[in-house]
């Protein structure tokens, strides 16, 4: 872990663990009974080609420390940094490493094995942006532990195809390149432990759009066997009227080369622009690219599906039949964005409101744009009146029949928090969830509901459950609660090892979870109390899609 209190030294150099690979060897670290391996290099490329095998090598190679990760075009200080720590790397293109935390290094050990795919859409993270990703005490409770970085942003989904034959895939580079990771994986992994024909791949928020690719990629058949996605995977690039996805790709495209002053005959000296010249012309070919074609959001630099590499779209065109075999959860947290962790989400309260007067725990600020004061109270000491009125604010007449329903359907919670639930992403979750029911898939769904204690009062937001999946709460001030947390991360790292182990998330302290039919939708209820709820919140979904 990045803040670890050390109980005992660390073997490291010449008493260092050696994985030895078909490649070569490789030495790490060993602390307590957990071997670890840092910056462990996995592919090599070239910019705007796919990548290739490493070479095999003498002697030993050193995975100490971590390797690069992909640079950004640019580096937000993100919205919930007080609650999820984040943790940035030193940046550069060559950014093809991997780290691994394994409880063995025998080969017939024959561990499950579970990779991750890190947040940040195709435009940034890495697998160690979080303090919540280190995989240390995940693989003290399920055995092997993978993560890694590819190529991001302009440097994964530039598409060059009209450019040159070299480049008819460039849009795919960085799926490409957790493709040959995968491949890696594969044929390495057992010198760490692992079971080759036992690997689910994990991820949350963009991390679930490179699982999706992989599931529509014949290529990646085989590669993986279970996988398990939360809160992501149903954002689509925005494709202007008159536009396809890939016209819109190579638009693109072209600004960018019109702002390095580049053209046809001299397209190859893009491969050696400065990566901060190519990042500048990126977000400027984004903003002309904005202006012509009326889109409103940022470009995604999602790879561009081309029949073959990439099959469809599993939002529009389902997933492939042939990935049926894999056992799936799907799921996502309560809040997501909604919830009143942000300010935006927060309530101004009129300053002439007696109950504001009043109240002690008032908290008054100034709006960073306007300047003006904005007086509000935590969602947990409205009054009845007040939860009401906001409910009226934004549903209308609506409000009482949705306030009605959802105390009908969590009757644990304040009333106030359906305010900041997030039905949206719900929706799109179990519209993933129906489309594997539809090809005759097993899935399981899940909803983590537990509020943290931080602020007053926080419901869940997006990527609240991961340090719980990862059974790194201790690590995390925002996710531990003594007595509580501990017990809930058992469960549901238990949940998800036992996926990677078996394809089915019940065993040991998990509650009875059934899998999703075409009559029912049980859902597996994150909380204090965790429990499985069948069909419970159909009718309120409905009422607040409306």
């Amino acid at each position: 872990m990045f803040c670890d209190r050390l109980k005992e030294g660390v073997l490291v150099s010449s008493e260092a663990p050696i994985a030895d690979t078909p490649k070569g060897k490789i030495a790490g670290l060993k602390k307590g009974d957990t071997y670890i391996f840092r910056g462990i290099k996995y592919a090599n490329t070239r910019r705007f080609h796919m990548p290739e095998p490493i070479d095999s090598w003498e002697g030993v190679k050193s995975a100490v420390t971590y390797g690069y990760v992909c640079p950004e075009l640019t580096t937000p200080i993100p919205d919930d940094a007080q609650v999820d720590p984040h943790y940035y790397m030193p940046q550069d293109e060559d950014c093809q490493y991997l780290n691994i935390w394994t409880q063995s290094l025998e080969p017939e050990a024959k561990k499950p094995v579970m990779v991750w795919m890190h947040g940040g859409g195709w435009f940034g993270g890495s697998s160690v942006e979080q303090y919540a990703y280190d995989g240390e005490e995940l693989s003290k409770f399920g055995d092997v532990v993978v993560s890694f970085n590819h190529r991001l942003n302009c440097l994964s989904g530039l598409d060059l195809s009209e450019y040159g034959e070299e480049y008819r895939q460039s849009s795919c580079c960085g799926f490409a390149d957790i493709l040959l990771l995968l491949r890696w994986v594969k044929e390495n992994i057992g010198a760490f432990g692992g079971d080759a024909q036992n690997v689910m791949v994990f991820g949350q928020s963009g991390g679930v759009s490179k699982i999706l690719c992989a599931m529509q990629c014949p290529e990646a058949d085989g590669l993986f066997q279970k996988a398990a996605i939360d809160s992501g995977g149903i954002k689509e690039q925005e494709i202007p009227c008159g536009w396809t996805k890939r016209r819109l790709a190579q638009r693109l495209t072209a600004l960018v080369v019109e702002e390095l002053r580049l053209n046809q005959e001299t397209i190859h000296e893009i491969e050696k622009v400065p990566y901060w010249d190519l990042a500048a012309a990126a977000l400027n070919a984004q903003d002309r690219l904005n202006r012509e074609t009326g889109l409103t959001g940022s470009y995604r630099w999602e790879p561009v599906e081309d029949g073959s590499f990439l099959i469809g779209n599993t939002l529009h065109d389902g997933f492939r039949p042939e990935t049926k075999q894999i056992p799936m959860m799907i799921g996502n947290v309560f809040g997501e964005g909604r919830s009143n962790l942000f300010e935006r989400n927060q309530f101004a309260e009129q300053n002439e409101n007696p109950d504001l007067q009043s109240n002690p725990n008032r908290i008054s600020e100034s709006d960073a744009r306007t300047g003006q004061k904005r007086v509000y109270l935590h969602k947990n000491q409205w009054s009845e009146a007040q939860t009401l009125r906001h409910c009226r604010e934004r549903w209308g007449e609506r409000a009482d029949e949705i306030l009605q329903e959802f105390r009908r359907v969590y009757p644990e919670n304040n009333p106030a928090d359906v305010l900041f639930m997030d039905a949206w992403e719900r929706n799109g979750q179990l519209g993933l969830v129906e489309k594997r029911i539809t090809i005759g898939a097993d899935v399981w769904n899940w909803l983590f509901k537990k509020e943290s204690a931080i602020g007053g009062g926080t419901v869940a937001w997006h990527c609240s459950e991961l340090p719980y999946v990862f059974h790194n709460t201790s690590y995390i001030e925002a996710a531990f609660e003594p007595g509580v947390s501990e017990q809930l991360e058992e469960i549901i790292c238990s949940a998800w090892v036992n996926m990677a182990r078996h394809g089915d998330p019940n065993g040991g302290n998990v509650p009875q979870w059934d899998k999703v039919s075409t009559e029912d939708t049980p859902t597996m209820i994150f909380d204090r109390n965790c429990g499985q709820r069948v069909n419970h919140d159909q009718r309120l979904r409905e009422l607040l899609r409306d």
